[in-house]
């Protein structure tokens, strides 16, 4: 009997693979737990990109994600749910939920197809142990029950909202038999600002297009001002590579106009002129109490003044001063290096028999669909290859 850790997408996309009945663990009273809860209810299920830009928002984690995407795309995802009867939204974002906006019809609809393919889910069934034998794996459920398992897929999640059982075992449970596990760290949250006192005005602000630097490294995307910092697409997809006390740098005036506006405008106030270059009215006067600066008239600025007003748009820096905790965060970057796992196949390169899929690996994407349609694809992989 081949044995899925976790019934959330990763567990169910492994089950609908899989042609033999499997046992599912999972260590909630019902499947999904995580899944109910994305997109605040409504599940943001997947993504409706072209199957090359799909790809290519993978970022880093594209190469080894590949091949379980080209077995289980987006498109075979949607198709399914559709023809089980799930209908299902594409907004011009190319978000996709289910019409109903309902998360259950998401997590019941797989559910149905995994419990017709003659597969079994055991709840309450949190595994505390596991140890590699000569006939596979042997299993030690939190109830005293034992299991055996010749192929066995760990697809128990990860360490973020840990309310929902991904509190980071299946992380323990890997490392156990040998793998390298990256410790997590938060990933799609958003991040507090030090010293943000003057920009809390700007709370609801977004900045469409935006563009950050970090490091030797520009992201641009969507950026949200929230009363502590700053959220948004461009920081949810990017802070897991962000660290508490590190920079960001906002560029304010990426055509560095600013300046030439200045001239031709002596007697314009420096909060129109900053607005004449696109900011808010709002984030310009937030500039001006953020650098101590009168909302004077251009012609009475000073040159050190000015120099620096315009080398600050270019290069607005911000220190981060907290990250949301794995207990609040959406997701993580942490789990099972891919260094020792098969891209072509999710078994893992030290241990015959295991595969791991979904939330247990070590990989990180961005909001709007991609992670549970990628763990639903790293999970049919592993159902695939574990036969």
């Amino acid at each position: 009997m081949n044995i899925i850790i976790g019934a959330g997408p990763a567990g169910l996309g492994a089950a609908l693979a899989m042609k033999k009945p499997a046992l599912i663990l999972e260590r909630n009273s019902f499947a999904g737990k995580k899944l109910l809860l994305s997109g605040s209810g409504q599940c943001n299920v997947t993504n409706a990109a072209e199957a090359g830009e799909f790809l290519n928002r993978l970022g880093e984690f594209k190469s080894f994600l590949k091949p379980a995407f080209y077995k289980f795309s987006n498109l075979d995802l949607m198709k399914l749910l559709q023809e089980a009867g799930c209908p299902l939204v594409t907004r011009v974002d190319a978000k996709v939920f289910p019409l109903s906006r309902h998360s259950a019809d998401i997590r019941d609809t797989l559910l149905k197809l995994v419990l017709e393919r003659g597969h079994k889910v055991l709840y309450k069934s949190k595994i505390i142990s596991v140890r590699a034998s000569a006939r596979g794996f042997d299993l030690q459920c939190s109830s005293g029950s034992n299991y055996q398992a010749q192929h066995l897929i760990l697809a128990a999640g990860g360490a973020a909202y840990p309310q929902t059982g991904s509190d980071g075992s299946a992380y323990a449970l890997a490392a156990s038999l040998g793998h390298s596990v990256l410790a997590p760290r938060p990933a799609l949250s958003s991040v507090s600002i030090k010293n943000f006192l003057p920009f809390r005005a700007c709370s609801g602000l977004g900045i469409s297009g935006a563009t950050i630097k970090y490091g030797k490294s520009t992201f641009q995307g969507d950026l949200l001002f929230t009363h502590q910092g700053f959220s948004g697409p461009l920081i949810l997809d990017n802070v897991y590579r962000m660290q508490i006390h590190d920079r960001i740098a906002l560029v304010l005036d990426p055509s560095g106009c600013f300046e030439n506006i200045l001239f031709k405008n002596p007697r314009k106030k420096l909060s129109s002129i900053l607005t004449g270059i696109g900011l808010s009215r709002s984030l310009s006067e937030a500039i001006l109490r953020h650098l101590d600066l009168p909302d004077q008239a251009a012609s009475e600025l000073r040159a050190t003044q000015r120099k620096a007003l315009g080398q600050w748009l270019q290069h607005a820096e911000f220190e981060i001063a907290a990250i949301a905790d794995l207990s609040d965060a959406m997701s993580d970057y942490g789990g099972v290096s891919l260094k020792e796992v098969k891209a072509g196949t999710m078994q893992s390169k030290l241990v015959p028999g295991l595969y791991l899929a979904g939330e247990s690996l070590a990989y990180s994407l961005p909001s709007g669909g991609f992670s549970i349609q990628m763990a639903m694809s790293t999970g049919y992989l592993a159902g695939t290859m574990s036969e």
